[in-house]
């Protein structure tokens, strides 16, 4: 059964077997990357960390209300693919599963599949989220069965879109197992982040550092409590930044204003919504940049001359429920976009941002209470999603 709704073009499907699709843009739609939750009463009181199903999703954003429930179970049996899938429980109450930002470049269609089983009507939508006053396509509602069912869906964006919502919930009581979602647009690829093991060194590498050897004390500043400690597995030793670290270099050979890539693991000793900015990499000064998490949980990217910024992309509030686990950062720039990655998500972007000639001569890495790993700086964008 196909159908065609409304003016914003959504067409919707089940499918009882996989059909191909273009590379999935959702870094994470298998839900098996998580993180703990953060710290409540009950879980202080109770001196234990919070149940593997309380997990929260990376990349992902979801609530319930009225005496719903959405869990992430920690179950190959219950999951389609993998150990994870998001699970509805609503006798009663809403439940909500939501992906954004997504980019919109033009009106080449979306695809959009996931699997799903249960008992209830899950569902789905696109939201336009371009202005303040969010569209909402024509909801489609699918009749869960009890076998994992493919559901497909198909929305073209309107008019003046730039960016959407992927947004999933029930009508009346259902109860219900999501997994393996994709979001594809025809020629868009995916990011390469994170990476799967350490960086290498190529042609257009500025700076590569994996801190397994020291720093060379005659091309880096180093004060402060700042040690060697185990990085992610497989990836070696890392460096921690504690009261009153600090790792600089020259930003002079090993960042160009013009055009390029950061890429860096970091891990913040506390929790995100700490009240306390820190930045990942910067350039101190009036003529700066800046890439981190500022102290109302923005997480952003910014070049300024002047002490004004130039150009930015920040996503509001992004890091206010991070716990203290290990992230993958990356942003891009040039003169036709400037993008920021986080676990492999676009989380924000400027098109056609203005940029420094010149900037600071100190490149800053890290700050106190953090951990960094496999830093990576490029005179190239090494990957852009829209444009």
């Amino acid at each position: 059964m196909r159908l065609l709704l409304g003016a914003l073009g959504l067409i919707l499907c089940a499918l009882p077997t996989a059909a191909q699709q273009p590379a999935n843009l959702l870094p994470n739609g298998s839900f098996e990357l998580v993180e703990p939750p953060p710290p409540t009463a009950a879980t202080i009181a109770a001196a234990q960390p919070a149940a593997p199903e309380d997990c929260l999703p990376r990349t992902w954003h979801y609530w319930a209300q009225w005496g719903a429930t959405v869990k992430l179970p920690d179950d190959p049996a219950r999951a389609h693919t993998g150990r994870r899938c998001v699970q509805f429980v609503a006798d009663q109450g809403q439940a909500f599963l939501r992906y954004w930002p997504l980019p919109v470049t033009d009106r080449r269609p979306w695809t959009v599949t996931l699997w799903a089983r249960g008992t209830g009507k899950l569902a789905l939508t696109a939201l336009d989220m371009t202005t303040d006053n969010w569209q909402e396509a024509p909801v489609q509602v699918f009749d869960l069965r009890p076998e994992w069912t493919e559901f497909t869906a198909q929305w073209t964006p309107p008019e003046g879109c730039r960016k959407w919502v992927l947004n999933l919930t029930h009508q009346g009581p259902t109860q219900c197992f999501i997994d393996d979602v994709s979001a594809a647009c025809e020629g868009a690829q995916p990011p390469p982040w994170p990476p799967k093991g350490p960086l290498g060194r190529d042609g257009q590498t500025l700076l590569l550092l994996n801190f397994d050897q020291p720093l060379d004390p005659d091309a880096f500043y180093i004060g402060g409590q700042v040690k060697p400690v185990e990085g992610m597995p497989g990836f070696g030793q890392a460096l921690q930044l504690g009261p009153e670290g600090y790792v600089a270099c020259s930003a002079d050979e090993n960042l160009d204003p013009q055009c390029g890539t950061i890429e860096v693991w970091c891990k913040l000793l506390a929790p995100g919504g700490n009240g306390i900015s820190q930045p990942f990499v910067s350039i101190p000064g009036m003529e700066g940049m800046w890439l981190g998490k500022d102290q109302y949980s923005h997480v952003g990217f910014s070049f300024s001359s002047g002490w004004a910024p130039l150009s930015q992309a920040t996503m509001l509030g992004y890091a206010g429920n991070w716990q203290p686990c290990w992230r993958h950062v990356a942003a891009c720039w040039d003169a036709d976009a400037l993008q920021l990655f986080v676990d492999g998500k676009l989380i924000a972007w400027q098109t056609k941002p203005r940029l420094s000639r010149f900037l600071g001569p100190e490149l800053r890495l890290g700050s106190p209470g953090m951990v960094i790993d496999d830093l990576r700086i490029s005179r190239t964008v090494r990957y852009r999603v829209g444009t």
